[in-house]
């Protein structure tokens, strides 16, 4: 880099965990070796009480040139480790790149996701959500097949449009954005034993509320890491259903009143007897892969009756109205 050229901003690379050490080190491994400036940025990876060897495969990295940080999170939960991750960034941090324990890049990848940040006229654009492209390293079984795709929010570099919200799996955002919106809300996202979600939706629009926009990079693209296990019938119900009580809080306090609520209980109440009359069906002339995914839509229609009803309740009583209660 020219003498004269800007300092480039300082970059915390954000990697919480939990329990997926085999594919925390592919991050590792892709996150010490870039290309961006030496000096100017660091990585942080929030481990959230992992039973595996979380903590021995990061301390294999100490001898990288830039060796990650690591920091245990006792609070169990996505939201309370993203929320460590910003905690422990370097003073002075101007980007968090947020990134997936599951995901494999290039290089390149922290320049291409900090490149749109700092053109001129995009003053007002808070984050750079990155492709990201399902990867099936133990295959995919024909039933799921076009189930998960890349965001293909568009082929080129520009912004994205108010319903195309980025994911925690691969954006960068500005430090000052986040702490003038606030960090993530602790009674959303991800526990061990439940699927839930919505954490990163919501922060998304809550700094779109703040009058920001965001920018898609398509070739700041990673592989998100989708194993065997998390492609079974079984997964794939209760990740419907979780998701959906997600959404149900998650949306619900941004639009507020009840009637968006009986609204999702009117339309989604007709189609659990529906899907499942289809499902039978597959599985009675031996499709039972179109059987599957018409049951999983049962369980994400019973996720958004069940949250709304469980929602109405807890707003009529006066209580706390989050995903975990």
């Amino acid at each position: 880099m020219p003498a004269d050229s800007p300092i480039p901003p300082f970059v915390t690379v954000a990697i919480p965990t939990y329990n997926r050490s085999r594919w925390l080190r592919e991050v590792l491994a892709f996150a010490t070796k870039q290309d961006y400036p030496a000096g100017r940025y660091e990585i942080v990876v929030v481990d959230n009480n992992s039973p595996d060897d979380t903590r021995a495969v990061v301390e294999s990295f100490a001898g990288a040139r830039h060796p990650p940080r690591y920091f245990l999170e006792t609070n169990q939960g996505s939201s309370h480790a993203r929320n460590r991750c910003l905690a422990e960034a370097r003073p002075g941090t101007d980007i968090m790149l947020f990134a997936d324990d599951d995901i494999i890049g290039r290089s390149d990848w922290i320049r291409l996701m900090v490149a749109p940040l700092l053109l001129p006229g995009n003053e007002r654009v808070a984050g750079v959500c990155g492709e990201t492209i399902p990867h099936f390293p133990e295959g995919q079984p024909k039933w799921l097949e076009g189930q998960f795709r890349p965001f293909g929010y568009r082929t080129d570099s520009g912004p994205l449009t108010a319903k195309q919200l980025p994911s925690t799996a691969n954006v960068a955002l500005w430090r000052r954005v986040i702490d003038e919106v606030g960090p993530f809300r602790t009674d959303l996202g991800r526990l061990p034993n439940r699927l839930t979600a919505g954490e990163d939706n919501d922060l998304m629009r809550r700094i779109l509320a703040a009058g920001y926009t965001f920018w898609f990079e398509p070739r700041a693209d990673v592989l998100h890491v989708v194993p065997a296990s998390r492609l079974t019938f079984q997964y794939a119900y209760k990740l419907q259903y979780d998701a959906a009580c997600s959404r149900v809080i998650e949306r619900f306090s941004h639009r507020g009143g009840v009637g968006w609520l009986f609204s999702r209980i009117a339309l989604y109440a007709l189609q659990i007897p529906l899907y499942a009359l289809l499902g039978a069906l597959c599985f009675a002339v031996f499709q039972a892969g179109a059987g599957k995914r018409e049951f999983t839509r049962v369980g994400r229609a019973a996720g958004y009756v069940v949250e709304s009803v469980r929602t109405l309740k807890r707003r009529a009583l006066g209580q706390a109205i989050n995903v975990y209660s």
